[in-house]
């Protein structure tokens, strides 16, 4: 197995620059402004309305149009609706509807009011890109008080999402959008003018505020046609308050309605298509539009609001390449405290989307557009692949594992091996360690008379039988197969999985004499088995020992063998073969010899014959040796 260190640290963070990488291709390219506009528009949604407004609007309704049988109403109709409300006392009044051109009778009285009445703006429409203009009224050429009314549609959806400032017409000349003059000429009666920004060059400061003109790639656009001083409506506005043309003429209106105020005159019908998509409450008239424009002026020179700043381009930059980054840590990091699985991939994928929009809602609050869209496709992205790579890397991890010691433990403790690998391996292979076990061998007895009587096929199905059965026990009471050794096997009690404790230590012993015991047991169950089918029958030699082992992975790279090592295995194999004990094996099949360091770590239950100190071959000395008594099966 290759080091988890090496590549972690390496290709996991590649792989997240390279999803950082596209990303930003992505967004550079302009595939992501629908999303970043669709998460602008649900947190434009989410700004609170205003207290009150300044606003009024004066609508002409399908009911007004039937009421005067004919459309366009006629210049007297409309001058006396326009007097009625400067009797009212506004500070401006704006006309959103277009009167090139004479609209008969009236007309002399028409003119004479708007070229009389300072407080009366109209609309031109100012045309561009294949779209033809429509002139203001003549009377007001040159006065200053004529405006734009043109609307910026997003290309994406149509939505009105910004609002001009000024327009620049074929000369370079900056021309006034209706929304503007209505605004700055209602804030003058409150001492408060729009002048040229001194250390902002380009921006205009109105009262305390500098206007910014949106750029082609602020916020969540690029490469917008910026022309002419743009900027980004926020639609926050109470509700303003409406009256029909019906009720202005009939003199229906409470007193000082219009005091003060900017009353904004247009038309509302629906016979009349002046409706167009906003990303706030689905559509709305342009008049009403114009209204949220002039708001929201008056709003940022009184310093109720603030216009929308956006953050450097590197910053933008920054966030996604941080989010991929963030992202793989956040991964590594789970992946390293807690099995990696559904729960930590919906942890880390939900709280760092989480996070990325309620930081970009906080800011969004305060007055920032910090585009959330490109950062959490980068947090997406990377913890997908992160997670889909790790997995990858695991599964494989775990059939290395699984083929380590698939034949060695039960499923259960192959299960708890894999749960506790953090611990258990270094460096691609297990962690040697040196720990306290009980080591078992058992061995066939007379195997090499039985061998040379029997064919390979029976000789085979002879070992194996014995093999199978023996291997089952030792599963079965937490031993690991170590190995086969020709007609013989080794298993370990407190391996691959350390015994922390005393008592565990214990346990480990006496399950290794419990699964001697059984091993016992089934021996004479396999020996029926095979007298049926003609086979000779079995004896065995089982030698315990218990102390301590070196635990390890033994082999080359592509064959490797975990296994232990030390004078405890030696014994253990010593005890198993000693000739210096007799037995009856035709009586009791099954001879059981366990060390004396094996026997003092056993619970009262087992009863042990104690047979004294006895040579071993190899070793110096003697081994204190008891034999473990096979309790009867009568």
């Amino acid at each position: 197995m290759r080091s988890w260190l090496r590549e972690e640290r390496i290709y996991p963070f590649l792989a997240v620059l390279a999803v950082a990488a596209l990303v930003l291709g992505a967004r550079g390219l302009g595939w992501l402004q629908g999303l970043e506009l669709a998460v602008y528009d649900a947190q434009l949604a989410s700004l609170p309305e205003t207290s009150s407004t300044s606003v009024v609007l004066v609508e002409i309704t399908e009911a007004d149009i039937e009421e005067q049988g004919h459309w366009p109403i006629s210049d007297r109709r409309l001058a006396e609706l326009l007097r009625e409300i400067g009797e009212g006392g506004p500070r401006v009044i704006g006309l959103d509807l277009y009167r090139d051109l004479p609209n008969p009778p009236g007309e002399s009285y028409f003119r004479r009011l708007l070229r009389d009445d300072a407080r009366i703006f109209a609309v031109r429409k100012f045309g561009g890109a294949g779209e033809r203009g429509i002139p203001g009224p003549s009377m007001l050429a040159g006065s200053g008080r004529i405006g734009a009314n043109d609307l910026l549609p997003d290309p994406r959806d149509e939505a009105i999402r910004r609002g001009l400032y000024f327009l620049d017409d074929s000369q370079g000349n900056a021309e006034p959008s209706f929304a503007w003059l209505l605004a700055v000429n209602a804030l003058a009666a409150e001492g408060l003018h729009a002048v040229p920004s001194g250390d902002d060059p380009g921006s205009i400061v109105l009262g305390s505020q500098i206007l910014r003109p949106l750029e082609a790639g602020d916020g969540g656009y690029v490469d917008i046609d910026a022309a002419g001083y743009q900027v980004l409506l926020d639609y926050s506005a109470a509700p303003f308050a409406r009256f029909t043309l019906s009720e202005v003429l009939a003199g229906e209106l409470p007193a000082d309605v219009f005091r003060d105020r900017v009353v904004l005159v247009g038309s509302n019908a629906e016979s009349l298509p002046d409706v167009f998509s906003v990303p706030v409450g689905g559509s709305l008239a342009g008049l009403e539009i114009h209204a949220h424009a002039v708001d929201q002026l008056l709003r940022i020179a009184r310093g109720d609001s603030v216009p929308l700043r956006f953050a450097a381009e590197w910053f933008d930059l920054f966030a996604v390449v941080a989010s991929s980054f963030l992202a793989c840590v956040v991964v590594l990091s789970l992946r390293k405290r807690t099995q990696l699985g559904a729960v930590s991939f919906l942890v880390s994928l939900v709280g760092g989307l989480g996070a990325i929009v309620m930081a970009s809602q906080w800011a969004f609050l305060e007055g920032w557009w910090f585009p959330a869209g490109a950062p959490a496709l980068a947090w997406l992205g990377s913890v997908g692949f992160v997670t889909a790579w790790l997995s990858s890397r695991e599964r494989a991890e775990r059939e290395e594992v699984m083929s380590l010691f698939a034949r060695h433990v039960s499923p259960e403790l192959a299960t708890e091996l894999w749960r506790k690998r953090g611990e258990f391996f270094e460096g691609g292979r297990p962690r040697p360690e040196r720990l306290s076990a009980t080591i078992l061998f058992a061995d066939m007895k007379g195997f090499s008379a039985k061998a040379e009587a029997m064919e390979p096929d029976e000789l085979m199905d002879f070992v194996n039988g014995f093999m199978d059965v023996m291997a089952r026990e030792i599963d079965g009471h937490g031993g690991m197969v170590d190995g086969y050794l020709g007609d013989g096997i080794m298993a370990d009690f407190g391996v691959p999985i350390r015994s922390e404790g005393e008592e565990a230590i214990a346990m480990d012993a006496s399950n290794a004499v419990a699964c001697a015991l059984a091993m016992a047991r089934a021996l004479d169950s396999l020996n029926a088995d095979y007298r049926e089918r003609g086979f000779p029958e079995c004896a065995m030699r089982i030698g315990i020992d218990s102390g301590v082992v070196v635990a390890g992975s033994l082999g080359s790279a592509g064959r490797l063998q975990y296994t232990v090592i030390g004078e405890t295995a030696v014994n253990a194999q010593r005890i198993e073969s000693t000739p210096a004990i007799e037995h009856d094996f035709d009586r009791e099949p099954a001879r059981i010899l366990a060390s004396e360091a094996t026997c003092a770590l056993l619970s009262p239950e087992f009863e042990t014959e104690r047979l004294g100190e006895i040579p071993v071959k190899g070793k110096q000395g003697a081994i204190g040796i008891r034999k473990i008594r096979v309790p009867s099966r009568d």
